[in-house]
């Protein structure tokens, strides 16, 4: 017998009110994008350069190259597996439609482009959340969680980013909400599907390689007691993903002689987040590079830089773990850690938006304490995010993934809240 409670879907009538609320989230991106144009400088990020860089590779058949990429300290050149191939690749379409900004510059064109992008997926992510939550606890929950997502002001403020985030999101969100149905008759194609759309994501964000198998668990008490069951949604779900990569896998083995799930960098990232140069945060330019061989290539960089962050790990444990819980304290703050971004403004903002939804969060999961499987289903993008920026560089960018679970469990509290208030308004009558 599985532990999971019986599932409930938005009805008929609540699908005008979703219907609204993907409209009002429409507008607020739109807004956002509009905002990043008059402002572009407020809205400039390094990774989306490399981006539009690698975007305009693929559109010229070259694959997902950076041929602008600092290969070695002082030394620039082509990285051939560098950047996650996925969202360079929805960029290239703008290239490939010949999208230009108005000076010309098809470098801005794209990454106009890209906000816009942003935006269509951004808006799918409200639908997509509000159709789960429906189906996990009940119609209203799912529409205040859609509600939250689509005002929430830090999402919205990364639709005007041209990075991975918001792409992520919406095809994270596919892949749980299809491993959400994998429980009837069509069980093996729906988690076929979850593990595909998983798989996508994981080409959109590589540091999301390893959460099918913390999701796996889950599947399988989805699946009930059968061992056979569990056998067949397994491979069904870990084929998906896998088959996903393999294209990627692939290329690179035939470019680098290796295997590498999607891209290279994870050893610089280690070492950005492991060193003396180490602050918890954000810091490629402070990292003290090891001697590189002359002629390594990406995979051999990659490989002694991890090695360095290793062996520096060993000897100051201590101070390893101090970070960890530094990144811990980034990846979860309430106020906002980016320079530029501390005024009192900013401050606001988050106290009055982040704050609320967090305790909201933590009362939701409470209230959920007698549904195990659904608890446990909304927490773990949130764990997995947190113990992987434990050891990471740590921001609130990275917790962005796990934010739209969370509003689930925000949702599940107020929704509790409403039907407590309600009731003491509207006692129920009895008969003498």
């Amino acid at each position: 017998m599985t532990s999971v409670a019986a599932v409930t879907r938005i009805g008929p009538g609540s699908y005008r009110w979703l219907a609204a609320i993907v409209l009002a989230a429409l507008i607020a991106r739109v807004g956002i994008v509009i905002a990043a144009d008059l402002n572009p400088a407020r809205f400039d990020y390094p990774d989306s350069h490399r981006y539009v860089r690698v975007a305009r590779h693929i559109a010229a058949g070259d694959g997902p190259i950076d041929s602008g990429q600092e290969v070695a300290p002082g030394a620039f050149g082509t990285v051939y597996s560098g950047t996650d191939p996925a969202y360079p690749t929805v960029l290239a379409l703008g290239a490939l439609l010949g999208v230009s900004h108005g000076d010309g510059s098809d470098r801005d064109g794209l990454m106009r482009f890209g906000r816009i992008v942003n935006v269509l997926f951004g808006t799918a992510a409200v639908a997509l959340l509000g159709i789960l939550a429906g189906r996990l606890i009940d119609g209203t929950t799912g529409l205040i969680a859609a509600a939250i997502l689509a005002l929430d002001p830090i999402t919205i403020f990364f639709h005007g980013l041209v990075l991975t985030e918001t792409c992520y999101v919406t095809f994270l969100l596919a892949g749980l909400y299809a491993l959400s149905r994998a429980d009837g008759r069509r069980a093996a194609i729906w988690a076929a599907i979850s593990g595909g759309a998983l798989g996508v994501a994981t080409l959109t964000r590589s540091s999301a390689l390893l959460l099918p198998f913390v999701l796996l668990p889950l599947l399988w008490l989805r699946a009930g007691s059968s061992t056979r069951r569990r056998g067949v949604l397994s491979i069904a779900f870990l084929s998906a993903h896998c088959l996903l990569l393999l294209p990627t896998v692939t290329r690179n083995h035939a470019l680098l002689g290796h295997f590498i799930p999607v891209r290279t960098g994870s050893g610089a990232s280690l070492l950005e987040a492991l060193g003396p140069w180490a602050d918890g945060g954000p810091g490629m330019d402070r990292i003290e590079y090891p001697p590189f061989p002359s002629g390594a290539d990406e995979y051999e960089r990659d490989r002694i830089s991890r090695n360095a962050a290793l062996e520096w790990t060993r000897s100051n444990p201590r101070r390893a773990l101090a970070l960890a819980w530094t990144k811990l304290r980034r990846t979860w703050s309430v106020e906002i850690n980016a320079p530029g971004y501390s005024s009192g403004l900013y401050v606001a903002i988050g106290w009055l938006t982040v704050a609320p939804v967090f305790a909201c969060a933590a009362a939701g999961a409470w209230t959920l304490r007698k549904r195990p499987w659904t608890l446990a289903f909304l927490l773990a993008p949130a764990v997995y995010f947190t113990l992987l920026h434990m050891v990471f560089v740590g921001s609130i960018r990275y917790r962005l993934p796990a934010m739209p679970c969370l509003f689930v469990l925000a949702a599940v509290a107020i929704h509790a809240a409403r039907r407590r208030l309600f009731q003491v308004r509207c006692p129920e009558t009895r008969p003498d």
